[in-house]
């Protein structure tokens, strides 16, 4: 399993040298727990570049059993000893999820604003007029001239309209075979 380091950040300590001379050291803490093992400018420089393509280890913590990955600016951990390859499929897979997460919670709230009353939008009657001349008053598919309905070829709940192209006449019988499908 592969979860989100909130906490985690990469720090640097300063170290004067000789000459007023000083220089940076980088590591990574994620709240209590930080890196032993210090990089130099070089380093961290390589570590910032290589982030960007795949998941680079930043901190192996040995008593918690827990390795830190940083990917794409963002730091993750696990405690399974993963590889690299590994964290980043997990990683991908867990960003895919939360994307078609938060893209169904959108749908639902753009259908909740959308569609604020239960009641179905009627059929504006220009369009059943439209759509009656041109399937020439007959069931769209058997011919039938008897208990005509006006059907959604993309049904609302699909994000279909009530435009002329969206709208079909069925015969009762073959709108109930047809059902919510899309044919």
């Amino acid at each position: 399993m592969i979860r989100r380091e909130t906490k985690g950040e990469l720090v640097y300590k300063e170290i004067k040298r000789p000459f007023f001379e000083t220089k940076r050291l980088y590591g990574f803490r994620a709240g209590k727990t930080s890196t032993e093992i210090y990089m130099d400018e070089t380093q961290y420089q390589s570590l910032l570049k290589l982030q960007r393509k795949k998941p680079v280890l930043v901190m192996n913590d040995k008593a918690s059993k827990k390795q830190w990955w940083m990917l794409l600016n963002e730091f993750w951990w696990e405690d399974n000893g993963c590889s690299s390859e590994v964290v980043l499929i997990l990683i991908t897979d867990k960003i895919m999820k939360e994307k078609k997460e938060i893209e169904k919670a959108k749908a639902r709230i753009l259908h909740l604003t959308t569609n604020s009353s239960n009641e179905r939008q009627i059929i504006p009657d220009d369009v059943k007029m439209f759509v009656w001349q041109r399937d020439g008053g007959r069931c769209v598919k058997c011919g039938s001239q008897e208990n005509l309905e006006y059907d959604h070829i993309i049904p609302i709940a699909k994000g279909g309209s009530n435009s002329a192209r969206n709208i079909q006449i069925l015969c009762e019988n073959c709108n109930r075979s047809k059902g919510a499908n899309l044919y």
